[in-house]
């Protein structure tokens, strides 16, 4: 058999989801006569993580002051904002509310506060219980903290603009192309797929959740590994949609980067509480009880994950996760705490996501945007949330990087 013509390019971006496609765009615009290709092993981008996501466009006061996402995600809610509207995305400005419901949980809002203000998140202010009622009649609070802009967006509609501009401004994409294995050698990388053969003098991963084996293959990132936690919801009855005006969110445990389960509006009118964080056994695992065994395999082998586990604060989360996605009144019980007016008979099941967490080799959960550098390679090996609101200026700043 003879073999593949290889086709070049001077940049291949492995990875059709938000970044990989917010990365194309932006390398596009700015080296107009670069040949650009980008791989995606679904026959279409934003299938996975990307897609699946709750689509919220987050406020930035979570983020630690000085962590890349603290510096990107007030600069992507506003960018992200001007872009929806000229292109016609989706989106909605909701706003957020982070509720309170003890004395405990209010000393968390003001760092909360203190870290949003840090960080430039504007509007931003702490309200008390007869304001929250104001803003939220069926919220359940003595305080809340109150960012109003906060947003929802078509997540999946997104990614698709982004790679409709980029293939517009010339880059290739190669749908339903999976890397099966990439080789470097003096004249850059050879990359194969079941069907195409390329060669790139650089090569930006961007596989989510698979972003580790990928940068494993070439000598990178070797200290880290991804776990993956499935993120369920539960869709109100269109009747009960009226009940929440914005997104009502618990206060979050701040030593852990999950936020619980809230209440989020979406752009089309759907109401949906969620997601939990349930250690799922498989990287595309959706189902409660899928199980893919290679994934399975090599996670339990790994001593990662071992060390993850090895805390009892992260087995009592894990088995609290673990519980609401078994129980459907588990998992309602921490919704109800928050928003009054509903029953368990008013919600039904929707499609899950799943988070791509790095973990580092003492087994700890990584919590910021992370990209490596290995000669001419550039490696995104944690884009979590809110890696979607900082798309765009993660973007610029990788293609800096390649710079």
């Amino acid at each position: 058999m003879a073999p593949m013509s290889e086709a070049e390019f001077d940049v291949a971006i492995v990875g059709g989801g938000v970044t990989g496609c917010a990365l194309a765009r932006a390398l596009a615009h700015k080296r107009p006569h670069s040949k650009i290709a980008l791989l995606e092993k679904e026959p279409k981008v934003a299938v996975h993580t990307s897609g699946r996501n709750s689509g919220v466009v987050h406020g930035g006061y979570n983020q630690k002051p000085g962590t890349l996402k603290a510096r990107f995600c007030v600069e992507g809610n506003h960018r992200l904002k001007e872009y929806a509207a000229a292109r016609g995305v989706p989106l909605a400005q909701t706003g957020i509310l982070v509720v309170a419901r003890s004395q405990a949980e209010r000393s968390v809002l003001e760092e909360l506060l203190r870290r949003g203000r840090e960080n430039g998140v504007p509007g931003l202010r702490l309200v008390d219980g007869a304001e929250l009622k104001r803003l939220e009649p069926n919220a359940s609070g003595i305080s809340a903290l109150h960012a109003p802009s906060g947003a929802s967006v078509d997540s999946a509609a997104l990614v698709e603009s982004f790679a409709e501009d980029a293939k517009a401004a010339g880059v290739t994409f190669y749908l339903g192309e999976g890397v099966r294995r990439i080789e470097e050698d003096g004249r850059g990388f050879r990359i194969r797929t079941a069907r195409a053969a390329l060669r790139a003098r650089r090569l930006v991963n961007c596989a989510g959740l698979h972003a580790d084996r990928i940068a494993h293959q070439l000598g990178a990132g070797l200290p880290y590994s991804i776990v993956p936690f499935r993120g369920e919801f539960y869709y109100i009855d269109p009747a009960k949609a009226g009940l929440i005006r914005s997104m009502i969110y618990s206060v979050p445990d701040i030593r852990y980067p999950f936020l619980g389960v809230h209440w989020t509006r979406t752009v089309h009118g759907k109401v949906k509480v969620g997601p939990n964080a349930v250690l799922a056994l498989g990287r595309e695992a959706y189902g409660t009880f899928q199980v893919h065994a290679g994934d399975t395999a090599r996670m339990l082998l790994d001593g990662r994950f071992w060390r993850m586990v090895g805390g009892a604060e992260f087995r009592r989360l894990a088995a609290e996760n673990l519980r609401s996605s078994l129980s459907k009144a588990a998992f309602l019980k921490q919704a109800f705490s928050l928003v009054q007016g509903a029953a368990a008979s008013d919600f039904r099941k929707g499609p899950s996501g799943i988070r791509a967490q790095l973990v580092d080799r003492d087994g700890g959960l990584v919590d910021d945007l992370l990209v490596e550098k290995k000669g001419e390679s550039l490696h995104v090996l944690n884009a979590i949330s809110p890696g979607l609101t900082c798309a765009l200026p993660f973007a610029d700043h990788l293609a800096r990087q390649l710079d």
